[in-house]
């Protein structure tokens, strides 16, 4: 359970903990741990790499061997220990340390120009995942979290005996719940003009993410599974179909002798069993294989302190035993066909055995182009159409894994892009300057920040936090700019609405999908949660109904614009904590970010594209992990298109030699086998990427709401992952007869034609 102030304000941590001593039950809270969070600039430049980030102290209760709530575990070098406290030492996040390949400890340069030595890298449950302060997820490559005892966080800050959040640990069997509302009861008594809010774990984001995208990642390798599986029972249904057409004669012969057909029906059903537990074992091993590959990559992708990854027997047990049955059950057909044919039917072979042409005759009165020859693959696609669409349908499952993977990441490119358009509008090389505390618009702080040497504009900014809701639902936290929506600089742009509305009156600009959840739009009203100033420090949440003037396209549901001149809202009238600032001509934003960087009074600055560059890495090393299923998938397709094209060509062994012995030279042959597979994989890439498609659909509207409730992502498939789908699904599958040429050159022409009634 977590307690926190408002953005941007702190509170006693003596007063905070005696509040918390007052719940009626105190027996249920096992531990409290006070924390300071203040916002910094990390310089942990190397000889051959600058890295200049964003970043935040997390100043923790060392005391009696703490932190008793969230503790700070070491991955290298030490964590922090008692002796520590006031000391002036930070241990470095693991996260931001791997990602630059820093050393085990070394020495950071804060905002100020202030050094100081890290111990170790260290992980801590709040951050295994980490979020920068405009809410990114994974932004360890431009956000460095330090933890530092409490008293150090406080010296460095300026704020002595300040704190602005407490963990709290709720005793075993003890319902959350009740605890959150004694909480609250004893903050609003004791500290009435504060304004804090009382969490639970499962409402923090990096908890959420995590344990919400379990069930998410689990639900979607499921569906990649099923499709897996079902590709592969259709190319075993192929391959036992197969051998129970070859074996017909010895079939048929049998019935002659009188022989049950139960008893015939042993020996192929016996083949299809061990087929299916070869193909079983094989799949362990290959699962095995994958599962390690994928481990890694997300180990990488999520690096926990601990990570165990034991043997799972009930799912290997329950996966072999389906693939064991749904292979198996692909046998009975073409079994139960072959003992229901009379004796004389079975026997017969060669021309006198094939009755019909399957679909073929539907093109007898269709003039088609070209000679026997070039029309031949496309009769042949027809004349077997049960295995055409047995084919079909096994790489259709192929692609269609294919399409909802890629998609996905497709989709949030998309939706990075949406965002990065509305933020880099204008002045993309804008940056945003964090201040160390609440700021005068025209005091010395924003003064001195304009005249640093580079800056060509600076703007006010003031940045607080808010919940949005409407009455009665549930409502959600959000992070409230107020800005000039007049700016020369950049303001936000509605795609519904008016923004001269909230200009006129206090009225706020969300996201389209903080309207859609809440289920307004411009002119309807909603209720505002916002923290309002008491005197020269205290602060108390308030709420009242707003209406909504506009929705922006911004894809965070959290962010929400109002006009800085509504500033008198949160009596907060002529009062900043940010800055958006400008480069002149001549000076890249870098070069003003490192010009900025000891300026006193300054927290820290980002230029505004970092975060989009912070996004974009991610979705890099997401990548890493796709590629592991995109790897198997395409493995998948070959096998299927192999098989087929294998069977295929053993089926038409003396058509193929009737045409050698006329002269039709291999090539020809393998050619129209490589034109009936390309049909075939023009169908099975159609159908794969409709499946894909609302696959792809149901992951983005259904899926991601439950694990990333703050992002509006828009289902989009990149052309480049059509062109792969088609890559997959017919030029591979289209040159898996390549493969058969061997077994064409070396055909023995008199003995295939020979026919022996």
């Amino acid at each position: 359970m977590l307690v926190t102030t408002a953005e941007g304000t702190t509170v006693d941590g003596d007063v905070l903990t005696a509040a918390l001593a007052t719940v009626e039950h105190p027996e249920w809270i096992a531990a409290a741990s006070n924390r300071l969070l203040v916002p910094t600039q990390v310089d942990a430049s190397t000889s051959d790499r600058s890295i200049l980030v964003a970043g935040r102290m997390v100043g923790v209760d060392l005391t009696d061997g703490g932190p008793r709530v969230d503790r700070v575990v070491a991955r290298q070098g030490r964590s922090l220990l008692p002796e520590d406290d006031g000391a002036g030492v930070v241990a470095l996040d693991y996260h931001f340390a791997k990602y630059y390949d820093l050393p085990a400890t070394g020495t950071l340069r804060l905002s100020g120009g202030r050094e100081v030595s890290y111990v170790g890298q260290a992980l801590s449950p709040p951050y295994f995942m980490i979020t920068s302060g405009q809410a990114s997820l994974l932004a360890e490559a431009g956000y460095a979290v330090m933890w530092a005892s409490l008293q150090t966080a406080q010296q460095f800050a300026g704020k002595p005996n300040q704190v602005n959040e407490a963990g709290l640990r709720v005793a075993p069997g003890v319902d959350p719940a009740a605890v959150k509302s004694e909480v609250d009861v004893a903050l609003a008594r004791a500290m009435p003009d504060a304004a804090l809010t009382v969490g639970l774990l499962e409402d923090e984001r990096p908890y959420r993410v995590l344990f919400d995208d379990i069930d998410g990642d689990q639900r979607l390798y499921s569906i990649f599974a099923l499709l897996v599986m079902v590709g592969a029972a259709f190319a075993a249904f192929n391959l036992t179909g197969r051998i129970v057409e070859a074996q017909r004669r010895e079939i048929g012969i049998g019935m002659s002798l009188g022989v049950p057909s139960r008893r015939l029906a042993v020996r192929p059903l016996l083949v299809g069993f061990q087929i299916a537990l070869g193909g079983v074992v094989l799949g362990i091993l290959v699962g095995l294989l994958v599962g390690s590959f994928m481990g890694k990559a997300i180990e990488s992708f999520f690096p926990l302190p601990v990570w165990q990854t034991p043997f799972e027997f009930g799912i290997f047990l329950g996966g072999a035993a389906l693939g064991l049955v749904l292979t198996f059950v692909a046998t009975l057909w073409p079994v139960w066909r072959a003992v229901r044919v009379t004796p004389l039917e079975a026997i017969q072979t060669g021309p006198r055995a094939t009755r019909g042409g399957g679909l073929a005759p539907l093109l007898q009165r269709v003039p088609l182009p070209g000679n026997s020859l070039v029309q031949m693959p496309l009769r042949n696609v027809l004349r077997a159409p049960r295995r055409t669409v047995l084919t079909a349908l096994g790489i259709a499952a192929a692609v269609a894994t294919l399409i909802g993977v890629i998609g996905m990441v497709d989709s949030f490119v998309a939706t990075v892009d949406r965002g990065e358009a509305e933020l880099l509008r204008t002045s993309p090389d804008r940056l945003t300057v964090d201040l160390t505390d609440f700021a005068l618009a025209d005091g010395p702080e924003l003064t001195a920040i304009g005249q640093v040497p580079g800056v060509g504009a600076a703007e006010p900014l003031l940045r607080v936090g808010g919940s949005l809701g409407e009455p009665g639902s549930t409502r959600f936290d959000v992070l409230l700019y107020l800005v000039d929506l007049d700016s020369p600089i950049w303001a936000p742009s509605a795609v519904e609405g008016d923004l001269g509305v909230a200009r006129r009156e206090p009225a706020v600009i969300i996201s389209r999908k903080a309207a859609a959840d809440l289920g307004v739009g411009p002119g309807d009203d909603v209720v505002l949660r916002y923290p309002v100033r008491e005197g020269l420090s205290g602060y108390r949440f308030e709420e009242r109904p707003v209406p909504v003037a506009a929705v922006h396209p911004n894809p965070y549901r959290f962010v929400v614009y109002l006009d800085r001149s509504q500033a008198a809202l949160f009596n907060l009238e002529g009062v900043v904590n940010a800055a958006e600032v400008v480069p002149a001509a001549g000076t890249s934003p870098d070069e003003l970010k490192r010009a900025l960087f000891a300026q006193p009074g300054v927290a820290s600055v980002q230029p505004v594209s970092d975060v989009i560059t912070t996004i974009r890495d991610t979705i890099a090393k997401f990548l890493d992990v796709l590629n592991v299923v995109r790897f198997a998938v395409l493995l998948l397709a070959l096998l299927i298109a192999f098989n087929s094209s294998s069977i295929s060509s053993d089926e038409r062994a003396r058509e193929h030699a009737t045409m050698f012995a006329y002269g039709v030279p291999p090539r020809a042959v393998l050619a129209m086998a490589i034109v009936e597979s390309a049909v075939i994989g023009v169908v099975a890439t159609v159908l794969g990427i409709l499946a894909g498609l609302g696959l792809l659909n149901w992951m983005v509207n259904v899926m991601l709401p439950t694990t990333l409730p703050d992002l509006e992502v828009t289902a989009a498939v990149q052309t480049s992952t059509y062109v792969t789908a088609a890559v997959l699904g017919i030029v591979a599958v289209a040159l898996a007869p390549v493969l058969t040429l061997r077994r064409l050159r070396r055909m023995d022409i008199p003995s295939t034609l020979r026919v022996v009634e």
